[in-house]
């Protein structure tokens, strides 16, 4: 068995695994009960974002397995790159959800004592599993790009550079809001996942700001573009703040700000500049 059938293998069981603890664990422990994937006070939002993510996954696992590789040629994307977006935004969405179970007034809604083994071991899996596809890319050969153009750099940058900037700041926003009170999304009391979007936010605050510079910055190589790494970020955004909305909409008790909004309009902007970038240039796409 080669190298690369191993680590298929590999991907299509963390799929299957991940997708297992998903639907068959419980999600959110009370004193005296538990709650599943779907339930309002269980997964949630977060659970029915988690099972797309994992079914999705588990299909490009196989098809990658079977060997038939694809690409989605007007993006430059191939299956491997996919997997590896979803898989970072499933990791980012099981997270969340772990952060916001354990922090802040949401737990106190109903006194939560933690999350549970589904969700628990399903993020471990989904830390794994971008691993186990990044270690593949050095097992597709030589990896080639093209750079784009000054004009379209120049307005990449910048639209790079918002997008970070308005992620890393939407938290400070109103973000979750009870019959008790508000909180922004960096307040203590408040559902701390607002940390994770700082992060984000800032590396591509970064990112779009050395991209404006006139020598511009180097690419990552290994199959992966700047584009890539941005729709990747991207998703692991959107995923969790779309669980997040979900989660409000099922529940009398609480209510999310215009924060969540501004967060999720542009992760979704960031999204937007990276497909665009991929149709302008040629990347190799495995």
């Amino acid at each position: 068995m080669t190298a690369n059938k191993i680590l298929s293998a590999v991907r299509v069981g963390f799929a299957v695994l991940f997708l297992w603890l998903v639907l068959a664990g419980n999600w959110v422990n009370l004193k005296n009960e538990s709650f599943g994937v779907f339930d309002s006070h269980g997964g949630a939002g977060f659970g029915i974002v988690a099972v797309v993510l994992g079914a999705l996954m588990l299909l490009i696992s196989l098809t990658l397995a079977a060997e038939k590789e694809f690409t989605i040629k007007p993006l430059a994307m191939g299956g491997n790159q996919i997997l590896l977006a979803m898989g970072f935004a499933s990791f980012t969405t099981i997270l969340s959800f772990l952060i916001i179970v354990h922090s802040g007034s949401f737990r106190e809604l109903g006194q939560i004592r933690g999350a549970g083994w589904g969700a628990a071991g399903a993020g471990l899996v989904a830390y794994f599993l971008p691993q186990a596809v990044i270690a593949g890319f050095g097992l597709l050969g030589a990896s080639s790009s093209t750079p784009t153009n000054q004009s379209d750099k120049q307005k990449i940058g910048f639209v790079v550079l918002v997008s970070g900037a308005l992620i890393a700041i939407a938290p400070l926003l109103q973000w979750f809001k009870t019959e008790e009170g508000a909180w922004t999304g960096y307040e203590p009391g408040a559902p701390r996942m607002g940390f994770l979007l700082l992060a984000f936010g800032a590396v591509m605050g970064l990112v779009g700001f050395m991209r404006l510079r006139s020598k511009g910055l180097a690419e990552p190589g290994g199959r992966l573009s700047h584009p890539h790494l941005q729709t990747i970020v991207s998703l692991s955004v959107i995923s969790p703040l779309i669980g997040w909305l979900i989660t409000a909409a099922q529940r009398d008790d609480m209510s999310v700000g215009v924060g969540v909004w501004i967060g999720l309009l542009a992760g979704m902007m960031l999204l937007g500049i990276s497909v665009f970038e991929l149709t302008k240039r040629e990347v190799t796409a495995s």
